[in-house]
């Protein structure tokens, strides 16, 4: 194992408690060594993301007995500081990211034709192995993205290895290619959602962008074609085929968890549209509706390798970057609570020193 100088402790949000206690912060947390099969990575940025509040409060797809203790996260960036004996892919010194993945199997038929998004034997960071809210993570080499020589600092790169390659992933599951044509984005000003409408927008495509009024300055900065909110139920639909001149949504991207947005998606899109969804929800809809236009429903699990790597191409090269808002480690769970309730503006990001 090769290594650079390196803490035996480390400071590190915890989770110790059943489901709905917060974090417990420490600055005594061990800095674990990496197996021959791992390296050990100093984290510049972690985000903050929605999927970190399901390993707290027990939503799925944590599991029905809580794992703890666990450090939770799973948007990281960082410096490759040690690694295993056994590990060529990196070395020490390296720029690498990691997502919502730790491990994957790399031999089922998903991972061979690249959709490691849906490997049924993934580990994930956070849920079933330590994450990101650490100074230290270990992990495996196989699910590290490598992250090539910018300006740019950690904190913009970090929610794209997981918000950003799910908006990507999410966009590219419409199928909606052609540019001129009219995607949808619910919950447009969220950390995936804006990211959607920002790569649609590269790709040349129409987008219209629904989120609460309270949004609608964030949206419309952002260049999107129309701005629709939410708050008056009953003429979303019509108002969205006003936006569209009729035609309705060739593709949607439901990141929106709230159950109406997927039952209006199906009265305002095109024929032939896919619904992609993103943001988990119960939902109730007669699917009579879907068949006489030919819908699909799709869900989207995340980004494959693929795409979180063309998400953070386009973060360095073509500036396609979230707003963020640093937040402090010991104050993760009023972070988490303010993505809960839907009252952040800007990606959440700890930055470590």
């Amino acid at each position: 194992m090769t290594t650079t100088d390196i803490p035996s402790v480390q400071s590190a949000a915890v989770l110790t408690e059943e489901y709905g206690k917060p974090h417990t912060f420490r600055t005594d947390f061990p800095v674990l060594e990496p197996s021959a099969n791992e390296v050990l990575v100093k984290l510049q940025a972690s985000g903050v993301c929605s999927g970190d509040v399901n390993p707290r409060e027990g939503y799925p797809p944590a599991p029905k007995v809580p794992q703890r203790p666990l450090v939770t996260g799973h948007e990281g960036v960082g410096i490759v500081v040690a690694v295993g004996d056994k590990v060529t892919a990196f070395k020490v010194g390296d720029r690498v990211g990691m997502g919502w993945r730790s491990e994957v199997c790399r031999s089922c038929t998903e991972c061979n034709r690249g959709d490691d998004n849906l490997c049924q034997k993934q580990k994930m960071n956070g849920y079933q192995t330590n994450g990101t809210f650490q100074e230290y993570v270990t992990i495996s080499p196989a699910s590290l993205i490598s992250i090539p020589p910018t300006t740019v600092p950690a904190t913009r790169i970090a929610p794209l290895l997981c918000a950003g390659g799910t908006a990507l992933a999410g966009l590219r599951a419409t199928g909606v290619t052609t540019p001129g044509k009219w995607v949808c984005v619910t919950g447009a000003a969220g950390g995936v959602g804006a990211l959607a409408c920002r790569y649609a927008l590269h790709m040349g495509l129409n987008v219209v962008a629904i989120d609460s009024a309270q949004k609608a300055t964030v949206c419309e900065a952002m260049g999107v074609h129309a701005f629709v909110d939410y708050e008056t139920a009953d003429t979303v639909v019509s108002r969205i085929m006003k936006a569209t001149d009729g035609s309705g949504a060739h593709g949607v991207v439901v990141c929106s968890a709230n159950p109406a947005s997927y039952s209006q998606a199906i009265d305002y899109a095109a024929v032939g549209a896919r619904i992609v969804s993103i943001g988990p929800s119960m939902v109730h809809f007669h699917t009579g509706h879907m068949m006489t236009k030919g819908l699909s429903l799709v869900a989207q699990c995340n980004g494959s390798t693929k795409d979180i790597q063309d998400a953070v191409r386009l973060g360095v090269e073509d500036g396609i970057l979230p707003q963020v808002e640093l937040v402090q480690i010991d104050k993760i769970d009023e972070a988490l609570d303010k993505l809960k309730a839907g009252k952040t503006l800007e990606r959440q990001v700890v930055e470590w020193s």
